[in-house]
């Protein structure tokens, strides 16, 4: 890898392995040549400084913190690599897990929701389509009563990351190929939704993960605010709530139209300036009452936007998002 290329590395994963014992090596190796002590040439100390961020992160990411939470005479311990603050309460994302605590003014929306556990999203259906939805589904393991809130304990894949995360760590927005591959597992979350007669009423980027090797997204956070069509909901978050139709506002149903505006608001947020005019267009465009229609419309813009469906690459990684 030459200097050129070293300059254009954004991701840790453009220069090192993930392991962290192979990373080393190569860190060193690397060092050894681009060391203004060493290299002559005049980008050498930018150089080094990318090489020595890079793997800075890399091995960050590797060092769990540690918290406790009283449930009155025991405790429950969780290690996590970073936490986000949400409206309700706080996040702690770890490796294989995240960690979801609702804080005390904040637990009747959960307490007075039907979605207490992942079961109310797959109850009454057949495997096959379960074995599909098992990649966009919570995951939930655990529920503790704390001292400080609910702590609900959820699972995730290793390269599950958090959208809100990602879109930090690009500058607010994406290539439009990558949003366009989280709209289109979007709309068939929703479509799951349709069929199985629920609204999630969370679909955001701060309840949404990512697998970016994987082209994959999971709703992990803020599910307890779903809510079966034509039933009241417990309450929602700001980003949704501001989705809302006035009807939905005033008398709190719980619609499938709510979903595919959220959908549409995240689209219009993490599109970039130089998104295809069809792609920015289905992305202000009012939305059908169906998702199965709204998927039949987003599959032709895929084809008027981009000319057909190419998969892209997104490097990033859990290590440059941790920091």
């Amino acid at each position: 890898m030459d200097i050129s290329e070293i300059l254009n590395c954004k991701c840790c994963t453009d220069i090192f392995p993930e392991d962290i014992s192979l990373a080393q090596p190569l860190y060193m190796a690397l060092m050894l040549k681009y060391h203004p002590d060493k290299c002559s040439d005049p980008r050498a100390p930018e150089a080094t400084a990318v090489i020595n961020e890079l793997y800075g992160k890399l091995k960050k990411a590797h060092v769990a913190q540690e918290k406790l939470f009283r449930c009155g005479s025991r405790a429950v311990e969780i290690k996590y690599l970073m936490e986000l603050s949400q409206e309700y309460g706080m996040e702690y994302i770890g490796e294989r897990n995240v960690y979801f605590l609702i804080s005390n003014k904040f637990t009747d929306c959960f307490t007075n929701s039907e979605a207490k556990s992942d079961l109310f999203f797959r109850e009454y259906l057949p495997q096959q389509i379960l074995a599909q939805a098992e990649v966009f589904l919570p995951l939930v393991t655990h529920i503790f009563n704390t001292d400080e809130g609910l702590l609900i304990e959820t699972c995730k894949r290793t390269g599950e990351l958090p959208l809100s995360r990602i879109l930090d760590f690009y500058g607010g927005s994406l290539d439009s190929r990558h949003a366009a591959w989280i709209i289109s597992r979007l709309l068939g979350i929703c479509c799951y939704a349709e069929t199985r007669g629920i609204v999630w009423n969370c679909l955001t980027e701060e309840n949404l993960f990512i697998d970016p090797a994987e082209h994959t997204v999971r709703v992990c956070g803020g599910w307890w605010f779903a809510a079966r069509e034509g039933s009241r909901m417990t309450g929602v978050q700001s980003r949704v709530y501001d989705s809302l139709s006035s009807l939905t506002k005033t008398d709190g149903i719980a619609r499938h139209i709510t979903d595919l505006e959220c959908v549409k608001a995240l689209a219009r947020r993490i599109l970039p300036d130089d998104t295809p005019d069809a792609v920015r267009d289905y992305a202000e465009s009012i939305c059908s009452s169906s998702a199965f229609e709204e998927m039949e419309k987003w599959e032709k813009v895929i084809i008027d936007g981009f000319g057909g469906r190419r998969f892209t690459q997104m490097n990033v990684r859990l290590p440059d998002i941790a920091g």
